[in-house]
């Protein structure tokens, strides 16, 4: 690629980096802008000129979901936009979801202009800008980000940007912070010399050693009953490809722990299931090697019993997860590197050692297994059918009947993998395993604007909406034309806060309760009237046989009207 040098000039350092933003491949900015910026935006609208596009969301938290959604789909980092302290604390638990699920993003925050003199432009005259500047206004979110950075001087705003971007798409990746005071943004900057396209190219393809995939593929040839364990490898197709490869070239069976993607289809012969939240899974305890691939916790160490013979290979571009605190699993063998490269050198190495007879013995393990485990599910969504209230179980059921190959489907938390099975790659998103509540609807809403020929169906629970700023949601989501399904399985409270009491105090006084304190809402909010106030449909759905029509119409007003959609499922608790 041909490489020049540009020389820009722009009536403020706002313009410049609107402009620089566009160079260098960003193409939304959601959250708003800083004034300056918005002043650029104004011009090259007025002027016809090919711009970023800023997308206003009511609430921050709103923003940093939808870059984070965006990217997801796309493995392409966008930019928010956060006013100041307060805005960049409305955002922070959108920041840390990002921050422990690895997603890029470009933060740019105000900050409080450094002049009060006459005559400077953008200098303090709200009364506000004195109670909102903080001696280190990135010390909120420096834990959750790879980088933070305040531009000083006006020429600098290229080189920190490049800066940004490097550091924000290196392994492991990650969110970056730039905040930028109102007077340097409105600063005129003349004569400001760029790379197009950048010379900060930094993106290698992170290749293990060839000695410890040779250690590693002897474990797992060797093995007895090998599995592998992941929760984030599907975010590529190639990941996912390469994931199938070796789990036939051994007969491995792979197991999705909280999966954030869809890691392996679930029709593949070697699929062992799924566990969420607390739950676990016998394969793990009956392992003699793990490979655990992408995956933060491969397993919990107070419920699960790993024999202490058990050979553990760990996988990834940081496969020990250093930015968390403790983690405290076994690392027999170490692979750093890139998800296809490790999956495809093993599958290369694997497939040479493993007889035939062992694959194929292995292979019909799995599918007598999945015909089991298949039978049971089935029985109980039958019950539950004949039911007169409606069971998750049977909202599942209802649920995977849209699920098509134009379906994508955003979980927070309430969908059953076993029971909706989303096939191809990139057709599933889940949240981040840091647990920041209300995310799944603007990621929904970034997903849609990335890919806006697809139906994005949005699952969450009554407590995930209300944490999601749905007022802001639904705005975006009208404005924006960006009509997602939201399916809300209410079931009156938090069922999760509720599981955990029971495991903690399983024989305690909250175990005996009728109800257990603080885990069940007051009121029978009527979500459905939310959506119809930003001109959307929406539904309540009480009777199990009126709710996969309910559903399908839902469906409908999406692909057809292009109008958003709610529906609001009562579940049984």
């Amino acid at each position: 690629m041909t490489k020049k040098q540009l020389t820009l000039n722009f009536d403020t350092v706002g313009e410049a980096l609107v402009e620089l933003l566009r160079l260098r491949g960003i193409d939304y900015i959601f959250g708003g802008a800083p004034t300056s910026m918005m002043e650029a935006l104004a011009k090259q609208s007025s002027q016809s000129e090919t711009s970023l596009h800023g997308v206003v969301t009511p609430h921050e938290q709103t923003a940093v979901a939808m870059a984070h959604g965006y990217y997801a789909a796309t493995q392409r980092p966008q930019a928010v936009y956060l006013y100041s302290i307060v805005g960049t604390a409305n955002g922070l638990g959108g920041i840390i979801n990002a921050a422990r699920a690895r997603i890029p993003m470009i933060i740019i925050s105000a900050r409080s202009p450094i002049s009060e003199r006459r005559g400077v432009p953008g200098a303090r005259d709200i009364h506000v800008q004195w109670a909102q500047e903080s001696f280190d206004q990135a010390a909120m979110v420096r834990e959750y980000v790879k980088w933070d950075y305040e531009v000083r001087q006006p020429e600098q705003v290229a080189d920190v940007l490049d800066r940004a971007l490097e550091v924000a798409m290196a392994e492991p990746r990650g969110p970056v912070y730039i905040s930028v005071p109102r007077d340097v943004l409105a600063a005129p900057l003349q004569g400001l010399t760029i790379n197009e396209p950048s010379r900060r190219q930094f993106h290698p393809r992170l290749t293990p050693d060839p000695a410890a995939l040779d250690a590693a593929a002897e474990l797992l040839a060797q093995a007895k009953a090998p599995v592998i364990v992941t929760a984030e490898t599907g975010i590529t197709a190639a990941n996912r490809e390469a994931l199938g490869r070796l789990g036939l070239a051994g007969g491995i069976g792979v197991l999705e722990a909280s999966p954030v993607y869809s890691n392996l289809s679930p029709d593949h012969p070697c699929h062992l299931g799924y566990v969420f939240a607390s739950q676990v899974n016998p394969s793990l305890e009956q392992a003699d090697v793990i490979l655990a691939l992408e995956c933060d916790v491969p397993w919990f160490t107070a419920r699960v019993n790993i024999p202490p013979s058990t050979r553990v290979i760990q996988a990834g571009v940081d496969p020990l997860y250093q930015h968390l605190p403790m983690r405290n699993f076994p690392c027999d063998v170490a692979l750093i590197g890139h998800a296809d490269v490790i999956l495809n050198g093993l599958a290369d190495r694997v497939e040479k050692q493993v007889p035939d007879s062992t694959r194929q013995a292995r292979l019909e393990q799995h599918q007598a297994r999945r015909a089991t485990e298949s039978q049971a599910l089935d029985e109980a969504v039958r019950k539950d059918s004949e039911r007169q209230d409606i069971s998750a179980a049977w909202a599942n059921h209802a649920l995977a009947q849209l699920v098509d190959d134009d379906v994508i489907l955003v979980n927070e938390y309430p969908v059953d993998l076993r029971i909706v099975q989303p096939q191809g790659a990139g057709s599933y998103f889940g949240p981040s395993h840091a647990g920041g509540l209300g995310w799944g609807m603007a990621a929904a809403l970034g997903i849609q604007a990335a890919k806006p020929d697809a139906t994005v169906i949005c699952a969450v629970g009554d407590g995930s909406y209300h944490f999601s700023s749905p007022l802001s949601c639904h705005e975006v989501a009208a404005s924006e034309n960006l009509p997602i399904l939201t399916v809300v399985f209410n079931n009156g409270g938090w069922n999760e806060v509720r599981k955990s009491v029971l495991s903690t105090h399983p024989d305690g006084h909250a175990a005996k309760a009728p109800v257990i304190p603080l885990t069940t809402f007051g009121s029978q909010a009527r979500f459905e009237a939310v959506v119809e106030a930003f001109g959307g449909f929406g539904a309540r759905v009480t009777d199990p046989q009126q709710l996969l029509p309910t559903l399908r119409e839902a469906l409908r007003v999406v692909r057809e009207e292009r109008r958003q959609a709610l529906v609001n499922i009562a579940i049984s608790a």
